[in-house]
């Protein structure tokens, strides 16, 4: 379903966040106070804008106040990141996630009611979109060069099917690594196994291969 995201400070992280949600399909509102910065994001994104992501004017303007959820990846300025998460609880969004800088920014964003807290040395931009995004994916490991671990609730449309019909390695060059099933963990299943409703799938490949089977999932609901 698609949704629609604004992001508040386009450095490393925010553009990162933005060009992902914007290739899952989704609506994103990119908004930096740098004009070259908005330059270079503006057609990865849906709408782009140079504004103070401190200004509430600005960001009703952007139409912040009808995302569904706001990232506020600003977070070296810990003032302007408090007070844009201060404007965006005033404007009611749903959700509001903030980057934070340290622990003790994160206990403020934490009073003022921010809906999540992401730390850089705990938190990747791709496991924050993958939490927001996927069709029940329920962890994601980054193993570097393009290389993922996928931890999924097994799909409805898998349900009763063999493994061996799924022909995810062939479909996607993806392996299914393991499937958690009652508190046992079957390991490199074999491929007449057959899914069941509770399973978890463990699948190993490349991220493009994932998005390439996400977006096929996506499509199909």
């Amino acid at each position: 379903m698609k949704k629609q995201y604004a992001v508040l400070g386009i450095g490393r992280f925010g553009s990162k966040i933005a060009r992902e949600l914007f290739y899952k399909q989704q609506e994103v509102i990119a908004i930096d106070k740098d004009e070259a910065v908005i330059q270079g994001i503006k057609d990865e994104v849906t709408h782009a804008f140079v504004g103070d992501i401190t200004d509430e004017i600005a960001l009703k303007e952007a139409g912040v106040g009808d995302c569904d959820t706001v990232i506020i990846a600003e977070s070296t300025n810990m003032e302007s990141n408090i007070i844009a998460a201060q404007v965006c609880k005033e404007l009611r969004v749903p959700t509001i996630i903030c980057k934070a800088h340290n622990t003790v920014h994160g206990k403020i964003l934490s009073k003022i009611g921010v809906d999540q807290i992401v730390f850089p040395e705990q938190d990747t931009a791709i496991k924050l979109v993958n939490k927001l995004t996927s069709q029940g994916v329920m962890d994601y490991f980054d193993l570097g060069e393009n290389v993922t671990i996928v931890g999924t609730k097994a799909l409805a449309g898998w349900i009763g099917r063999k493994l061996s019909d799924l022909d995810l390695r062939v479909k996607y060059n993806i392996t299914v690594l393991a499937i958690r099933r009652k508190g046992e963990t079957l390991v490199i299943p074999a491929w007449a196994t057959v899914i069941e409703k509770e399973d978890i799938l463990v699948l190993f490949g490349r991220e493009d291969s994932m998005k390439r089977l996400d977006l096929d999932i996506t499509h199909r609901t």
